[in-house]
């Protein structure tokens, strides 16, 4: 058998190699463009405010599409709600904030983080190959640390639902996919949010039913507002 030969019977198995590397390579496609999911909110530090845990918020709605997104909290008895929209090809979100009978709205610039969570300016992301299952969808997972509190915590992100960019407006920008279950701070508690419900049919809203009389707020003013009522 000359070596043209050899090559020819080797050909196959080449091409099946180069098919099964490049697939190896490539994220999951996205499979959903648009829907709601919801989110149940645990607290991991309740005892660190003032009010009574069965009182504070225990549910998220995220809804979205490929242009922009949505997301509520509301508790303490229907006294509080904070939504933000996020617009992502302009890359700026507005924040609505509820307190009672006042309402509140902060307009952020290009790049700028939604309030009123904090931000995690020294986040060290380490990623691995674990995967979960999280409200039906496949979820990667990820180390955080943050040096400058000494948290450490696990996140699980998605690549099945198809948004470009779909963290520019919160503290983890550096992940590209949709959060499924994550840990946010604000005021003083720390807040773990995890998916437990997804509707692929869902059409998000494109607003968040601001008030006209709703006063505009810089960023500390939202902030202060929000900590006065979370103390």
């Amino acid at each position: 058998m000359n070596i043209f030969l050899r090559m020819k019977n080797w050909i196959p198995v080449i091409f099946l190699l180069i098919i099964l590397v490049g697939c190896k390579e490539e994220k999951t496609s996205g499979i959903y463009e648009k829907g709601r999911l919801e989110y149940k909110i645990t607290y991991l530090n309740a005892d660190q405010g003032n009010f009574d845990p069965s009182l504070l918020p225990r549910k998220m709605v995220l809804e979205f599409n490929n242009e922009f997104s949505t997301n509520t909290i509301d508790g303490f008895m229907g006294m509080f709600r904070l939504g933000n929209l996020t617009y992502f090809n302009k890359r700026k979100s507005v924040t609505f904030l509820k307190v009672i009978d006042k309402n509140y709205v902060f307009k952020g610039g290009r790049n700028e983080l939604m309030c009123c969570f904090d931000e995690f300016e020294d986040i060290k992301i380490t990623e691995d190959t674990s995967q979960r299952i999280i409200a039906g969808l496949r979820s990667e997972h990820a180390i955080i640390e943050l040096p400058s509190t000494g948290d450490t915590f696990d996140i699980y992100y998605t690549y099945d639902i198809a948004l470009e960019t779909p963290n520019v407006t919160n503290p983890y920008l550096d992940i590209d996919g949709v959060l499924t279950d994550f840990v946010l701070f604000m005021g003083p508690y720390k807040m773990r949010f995890e998916a437990n419900r997804f509707n692929p049919d869902k059409e998000p809203k494109g607003d968040l039913r601001i008030p006209k009389t709703a006063v505009q707020l810089t960023r500390d003013e939202m902030v202060y507002a929000l900590e006065r009522l979370m103390k």
